[in-house]
């Protein structure tokens, strides 16, 4: 297969493993930009048709296999891949592959096809529902967000504030004093200090610059770095 150069082709063996995508490789700050993103991504993948299809020769060539099912359902709407896994063992294509769709109509056309002919053996189509939870792919992107960057903070420990304080009126004024450091995803306030989770690069650095403000009500903040949960 060296050299073929085939737009969206997938070859996967049973081995093959998500890797992070780039939405996630988001470093600082832009959180709007992020969840935008990942609603672009979303709303893609949601307008994906997809559909097993199995029947063929699985000792086949995986580019000839691509190239003939590309073929095959190119009338139906926009071919936006072909998944075809091949086992790492004997090099043999797994059944199903799965073919990706996109446009009004496709997967009624796409199916229509069941039974057709591919280099002398009959194919078998099914379509593949999609999982849904309900969300609108906004709340599910601003949801994805939220988790990906509360996994992936850091804390601070924070002390001299006034222990008088009510606890939410506590978590207000940390969020609005640490709030130019980076994303704030959570405030713990435990009996004797307050954590404060950051997310973005270099967020814990500029909190630390923090130590000794003045939180309101001349009460002094001790800031320091939170140590890691083992």
């Amino acid at each position: 297969m060296e050299g073929s150069r085939i737009e969206g082709l997938t070859l996967k063996d049973s081995r093959t493993v998500p890797v992070e995508s780039e939405q996630q490789r988001t470093l600082d700050g832009d959180t709007d930009k992020f969840v935008e993103n990942m609603k672009s991504l979303m709303d893609y993948h949601e307008s994906q048709i997809r559909i097993s299809v199995e029947g063929f020769n699985t000792s086949g060539d995986p580019v000839e296999l691509y190239t003939s099912l590309q073929r095959l359902f190119e009338t139906c709407g926009e071919v936006d891949n072909i998944e075809i896994k091949i086992d790492p063992v004997t090099d043999q294509l797994i059944s199903p592959c799965v073919l990706v769709l996109r446009g009004e109509g496709a997967r009624e056309r796409a199916l229509l096809l069941d039974g057709s002919e591919l280099r002398g053996r009959k194919l078998t189509l099914s379509p593949i529902e999609q999982p849904t939870d309900g969300m609108t792919t906004a709340a599910r992107a601003a949801k994805y967000v939220a988790d990906f960057q509360r996994s992936r903070s850091e804390a601070i420990s924070v002390t001299g504030y006034d222990p008088s304080l009510p606890q939410e009126d506590l978590k207000s004024a940390l969020s609005k004093h640490f709030a130019s450091c980076g994303e704030i995803t959570d405030i713990l306030i435990l009996d004797s200090r307050a954590l404060v989770h950051l997310y973005g690069l270099g967020s814990v650095h500029r909190a630390v610059q923090l130590h000794g403000t003045d939180l309101g009500g001349g009460f002094k903040l001790t800031v320091q770095e939170a140590a890691r949960e083992a």
